[in-house]
């Protein structure tokens, strides 16, 4: 993530309804109710409550979310957040501490085209 520009930024205080595309980085520590999409990083701040639906690149959550992400890439859940519903994405971090009620789907990549794990 270094080397990414922070493109967005919704501080705390602030609400938002609707939908939202990005290029490079979103953070969000404010209230979001909607759909999210890129094919790059969105970081969930601590002071953050998103509702709604994710399509991203890489999603990583440090407060609260409920609703459905997909993640091309990874999504990481850290230790003060709170996650709640469905999760699809190839690569899965809950570190020590964040909550995930709800649902994952892992997917992995073979050739750039993704498919279902098959058991």
């Amino acid at each position: 993530m270094k080397d990414r520009e922070l493109n967005g930024f919704l501080d705390k205080g602030t609400f938002f309804k609707g939908e939202i595309t990005f290029k490079n980085m979103l953070r969000i520590d404010g209230k979001l109710n909607g759909v999210i999409r890129s094919n790059e990083t969105l970081i969930i701040g601590e002071e953050a409550d998103v509702e709604g639906e994710i399509f991203v690149g890489t999603c990583v959550i440090n407060g609260k979310f409920k609703g459905k992400i997909e993640a091309k890439n990874k999504i990481e859940i850290h230790s003060r957040a709170f996650v709640e519903g469905e999760i699809k994405t190839p690569v899965l971090e809950v570190k020590e501490g964040g909550v995930f009620n709800g649902n994952c789907v892992m997917t992995k990549t073979i050739n750039g085209e993704k498919t279902k794990n098959k058991k």
